[in-house]
């Protein structure tokens, strides 16, 4: 079995977590109650939940404190006084998002000095970073002053907690690195709704102030394809792959319109195979609209089953220049936008992270601080699966990703484990014991 890579082993990395917490600045009362835990205690038990995917975590973990002189927050998170689940939600909803967040600077900066870091390239050493949003509390009875409000025509109103979410992927790995969150909420003192496009304004000079080397190609749907956001990605020095439909962009259909008149378009057809086949279009140095005179270039992927029929159509502006050498890599990153759903989004709501479950809302960042917990326990798991030979060794035994962590959750529940390499080792059948002795 080949050996983890250092930088990335899942005890280095909590207690690189732990120590940054630490340096968080705890603007608790002296006389709050809650004081007899501390905020590392607080955010990495948040954190721990998360990661083992299991809202009950901190209870069981005192139980088995009571019987056994010892739990696994301790051995493996490194908490040393688990805080009751009331004080916690006090704790975290006075944490600033902002502070947390650079977890996931800290972990991205953990793979960066491997080998895997370069297997995330695309587009000439470029890293495409994927743009989008995500609902993760809906209620027609539970709010809060910072619930976005959906008004119904039948005088219904649903209430709502959404976030606009960057991911760096790479459309053959299939396994999306979270980098970024930012809230989509009513602000205090604010009427107007926010929306996933201002949301991504703030975003977009964020992640260039955390990553200002990283050479990045923003892959976004039809949302963000208008010319104020690509202006916003090119300040700051930048690429994008934008969705540019052609009933969002009739001025720029006019204009390819008579690009093909003028034979300017070009093409390139693939055989797929089995009779199918793919077709590029492309376009340089065109108007995205006829109230600016900046240009962006033009291009579309279409595929045809073996009956001549159109399975596949979509279309995007970049200020990549489209080439043969670079149009079939070109539609494959704009084309992986949907890992963001698929390998994200439906993983966190489908596959026990509990996205949707409600943790509390707080009065001021509670439910967006357990979302980014939630995210930072997610791309753990995702250095795991790239890194850890250990937890893939267990993910294929076991045979599915909601089974590994149905065994997980029972045995953490169950006994107190020495380490996480010492669970791993036990569900593997290398060792009998816990590694954890109470004596």
């Amino acid at each position: 079995m080949a050996r983890q890579i250092n930088t990335l082993k899942l005890m280095k990395l909590l207690s690189e977590i732990n120590q940054y917490f630490s340096q968080i600045e705890d603007y608790r009362d002296p006389d709050d109650s809650s004081l007899e835990y501390t905020l590392p205690d607080a955010l990495m038990s948040g954190l721990a939940m998360m990661f083992i995917q299991d809202p009950s975590l901190l209870e069981f973990q005192r139980r088995l404190d009571s019987k056994h002189g010892g739990n696994n927050l301790e051995t493996i998170f490194g908490i040393s006084k688990i805080p009751k689940t009331s004080q916690l939600r006090r704790i975290l909803d006075n944490v600033s998002p902002d502070a947390i967040q650079e977890i996931f600077s800290l972990l991205l900066s953990a793979l960066q000095k491997t080998r895997l870091w370069k297997t995330y390239r695309v587009l000439d050493g470029r890293y495409a970073v994927l743009l989008d949003g995500v609902e993760y509390f809906r209620s027609n009875k539970l709010s809060c002053k910072h619930c976005l409000e959906f008004h119904h025509k039948d005088g219904r109103i649903d209430y709502a907690h959404k976030a606009l979410v960057a991911t760096i992927a790479h459309p053959s790995l299939k396994k999306p690195l979270p980098i970024l969150v930012e809230d989509i909420r009513i602000e205090d003192g604010m009427k107007k709704q926010d929306c996933e496009f201002n949301a991504a304004k703030r975003l977009i000079p964020n992640i260039a102030k955390q990553h200002p080397h990283l050479d990045i190609v923003y892959v976004g749907d039809g949302l963000f394809s208008k010319m104020p956001f690509v202006s916003l990605i090119e300040k700051h020095g930048n690429s994008y792959v934008l969705v540019a439909k052609p009933g969002d962009h009739k001025y720029l259909e006019d204009v390819l319109k008579a690009a093909r008149r003028s034979k300017i378009t070009k093409s390139m057809t693939v055989n797929l195979g089995k009779g199918k086949k793919g077709i590029y279009e492309w376009a340089c140095q065109v108007e995205l609209n006829g109230s600016t005179d900046e240009m962006t270039n033009w291009f579309s992927y279409s595929e045809f089953n073996s009956k001549g029929k159109r399975t596949y159509r979509n279309s995007w502006v970049t200020n990549i220049k489209p080439s043969k050498s670079n149009i079939i890599e070109l539609a494959s990153v704009g084309r992986q936008r949907w890992q963001i759903e698929n390998e994200a989004f439906n993983v966190l709501k489908n596959h026990g992270y509990h996205m949707e479950h409600n943790f509390g809302h707080g009065e001021k960042n509670l439910a967006f601080v357990f979302i980014i917990l939630n995210f930072i326990a997610y791309m753990l798991h995702q250095l795991m699966r790239l890194a850890d030979p250990m937890f893939q060794a267990a993910m294929e035994k076991i045979g599915t990703r909601r089974g590994m962590w149905e065994n997980i959750r029972v045995l953490i529940s169950h006994f107190v484990w020495g380490n996480w390499d010492c669970l791993l080792e036990y569900i593997l059948e290398y060792r009998e014991d816990t590694g954890f002795n109470s004596t």
